[in-house]
């Protein structure tokens, strides 16, 4: 099983089974009419950009960036706190001192 849950640690993942992953996640939510029973797709921010996502394509990874992206007021402050458990989303990282390096 390569997909498994982790614990103290996450293991060193390389693009393709983080998005291995990802598809795993999508097929499931999509198989199951998950968001679509539940009516629950999160609307984009009035102005942010056009919706492009039908209840037929709208799943797991689409919900997880727009309810991580829209709702945290200070990305920054939302960055950091990924950082802080090891998840480098940018290039940039913050160190120890508060400063950003590449």
């Amino acid at each position: 099983m390569e997909f498994t849950l982790f614990e103290d640690e996450y293991p060193e993942l390389d693009d393709g089974a983080v998005s291995r992953a990802m598809s795993a996640m999508d097929d499931g939510y999509l198989a199951q009419d998950y968001y679509r029973g539940q009516r629950a797709k999160i609307p984009l921010e009035k102005g942010a950009r056009k919706e492009t996502y039908t209840y037929d394509s709208y799943s797991w990874t689409e919900h997880i960036c727009r309810k991580w992206g829209q709702w945290h007021m200070k990305p920054k402050e939302l960055l950091n706190l990924l950082e802080e458990r090891g998840f480098f989303i940018t290039e940039e990282r913050t160190r120890k001192d508060g400063s950003r390096s590449r």
